[in-house]
């Protein structure tokens, strides 16, 4: 799916008409903020997962040379002020977002930001930073599977698996994660726990940034907002569990980051429905950024589900053809019928980001 999007914002391209459809995309209060996840080479960490990786450091700095060249980048400040309707955003902002708060973000997304003065926010799962447990669930499933003792195994509801069998892994992967994220989150960990842990002898895969670096990133002008504290889904969680869950991590934050921007939140894997916004409210909340691919409008009073444009190893016409309202509806649409598609088929698309 992703190759035939390639080729055709090539086409756009080669012919003009994306340069056409972006001259007539002038408008006030279009805001397009991207998600970032990971930003690192895969060759110096062979047991990264590839659909975690948003851009390998070549592929994030060319993305930043597009975005200066025919964008204008933004901080939260600026968004917050548009959204409150204090003052308006330049034409065609672009507001950069980065979840789970990755040591890479610090190690090779920074310095580039930093070289093309490119604002952006680090949204940190506030459990997670100097824990001492062996890291994020979908880090660890991903290694193990691939470090499993056994060429095959099975696993409740879900059948069996040849783990020796590439393709079957990838099988093994996508049927695992989606069945993880069908269940409340604490029934989802204590599954993890049963049938996963014991494939394979894992060290800690550990790769959040601690509170330090955090409060330092702070200080250099990086926007930190929470991200959930133990980066449950939301909608995975009883509506007490999350208004516990939302405000430890505002309070969390508040304590260990005094310079961070804790009225502002993003949703664990854009994971929100409309039950979960009066909740966020109570937390605390005055912003929330949610999925749901698309050109945010500023106008618009989902303050609590600001659209996101997810960054997933585009190629350099697609990565720019998606940041053009049209096209990112059109691309929102198809993702809602693939979702419906896959909920009918309980099948679960490769390149859909696992976190």
């Amino acid at each position: 799916m992703r190759t035939s999007a390639t080729l055709a914002a090539r086409a756009l391209a080669s012919t003009r008409l994306l340069q056409l459809l972006e001259a007539f995309d002038g408008g006030p209060g279009r805001l397009r903020v991207l998600t970032y996840h990971r930003v690192d080479d895969l060759q110096r960490n062979k047991e990264l997962d590839p659909g975690l990786l948003s851009a390998t450091p070549d592929e994030f700095r060319e993305q930043l040379l597009l975005l200066q060249k025919h964008f204008v980048p933004v901080n939260l400040a600026q968004v917050m002020a548009a959204l409150r309707g204090v003052e308006a955003l330049p034409k065609r902002a672009v507001l950069l977002t980065f979840d789970d708060a990755y040591e890479d973000f610090e190690r090779v997304a920074l310095p580039l930001l930093q070289a093309f003065d490119t604002p952006a926010v680090l949204f940190v799962p506030t459990a997670f930073p100097d824990d001492d447990r062996g890291g994020f669930w979908w880090d660890r499933l991903y290694a193990l599977l691939h470090r499993a003792r056994s060429e095959v195994a099975a696993f409740p509801t879900l059948g069996e698996f040849n783990l020796g069998d590439e393709g079957e892994r990838r099988v093994a992967h996508r049927a695992i994660r989606t069945h993880l994220k069908s269940l409340p989150h604490r029934e989802a960990m204590q599954w993890f726990e049963r049938n996963i842990e014991s494939l394979a002898h894992l060290p800690s895969l550990h790769r959040v940034l601690g509170w330090s670096a955090l409060r330092s990133i702070s200080e250099r002008g990086v926007d930190v907002c929470p991200h959930g504290h133990r980066h449950a889904l939301c909608t995975r969680l009883p509506a007490d569990a999350l208004l516990e869950d939302l405000r430890t991590a505002k309070d969390v934050m508040a304590r260990e980051v005094p310079k961070a921007c804790c009225d502002v939140m993003a949703y664990p894997a854009n994971d929100w429905d409309e039950a979960t916004l009066p909740v966020v409210a109570t937390a605390g909340y005055e912003f929330a950024f949610a999925g749901g691919r698309g050109v945010a409008s500023i106008s618009s009073d989902r303050r609590l589900a600001i659209q996101r444009i997810p960054v997933l190893r585009h190629h350099s016409a697609l990565f720019r053809a998606q940041l053009h309202p049209v096209i990112a509806q059109v691309a929102s649409s198809f993702e809602a019928r693939g979702r419906h598609t896959r909920r009918s088929t309980g099948k679960t698309p490769v390149e859909s980001p696992p976190s």
